[in-house]
């Protein structure tokens, strides 16, 4: 009887000594990151994966019936401003849970992995603008899924052009290969390391 007491007491203990599970709100914590910046990062994926399918499939296959389906979908400057509002809206929901998100991993992962990030919102931000900033320059109207922000007109501005007639597509394929690294890492911390970092982001 005594023993048996023993082992209800040693089960129940075991039990209770389990953290519990913290629901994951709309705010992020110290533990996983809440629902609006996993919200804002999916979003950014999609966006951002379907501009170079996009991109990628003009170069594979000209003009044909799917290229203007997609381009339809989502045009270059559209969608370049909608990566760019996405990502200024996440940078500042980033800024305001700044306390309370999750602590990078210590030592040098810890660091090259804050490196990575600051690199992504930096081309996240720099080639949407810049890009922007070439077609106004050209005299290219600025529009928004059919809806026109500013008129075309006659213009040939060199300093708005310059930037992105040198960097723009370098950069974007640096964005690329930023963006297929940083899923082979995370397949990798996944499914060899197991460790918590995928939760932070996945639950």
């Amino acid at each position: 009887m005594v023993k048996g007491t023993a082992n209800n007491t040693a089960l129940n203990s075991s039990h209770t000594s389990k953290p519990a599970q913290t629901p994951i709100g709309w705010r992020d914590s110290p533990h996983h990151f809440g629902r609006i910046s996993r919200a804002l990062h999916w979003l950014t994926a999609a966006l951002v994966l379907f501009q170079f399918i996009v991109v990628l499939a003009w170069r594979a296959m000209g003009e044909n019936t799917l290229t203007v389906f997609l381009s339809s979908i989502g045009p270059h400057g559209s969608l370049g401003l909608l990566i760019l509002l996405v990502t200024l809206a996440r940078l500042g929901w980033a800024l305001s849970n700044r306390q309370h998100r999750p602590l990078a991993p210590p030592g040098i992962s810890g660091q090259m992995a804050r490196i990575v990030h600051i690199t992504f919102y930096g081309l996240l931000l720099w080639l949407p603008a810049f890009g922007l900033l070439r077609q106004y320059g050209r005299g290219g109207a600025l529009q928004f899924y059919g809806l026109e922000l500013l008129p075309e007109a006659e213009r040939n501005i060199t300093w708005m052009m310059a930037p992105a007639d040198v960097l723009h597509s370098p950069l974007s394929w640096l964005l690329f290969g930023l963006i297929i690294g940083h899923i082979v890492i995370a397949l990798v911390r996944r499914l060899w390391l197991r460790d918590s970092i995928w939760a932070r982001l996945m639950g």
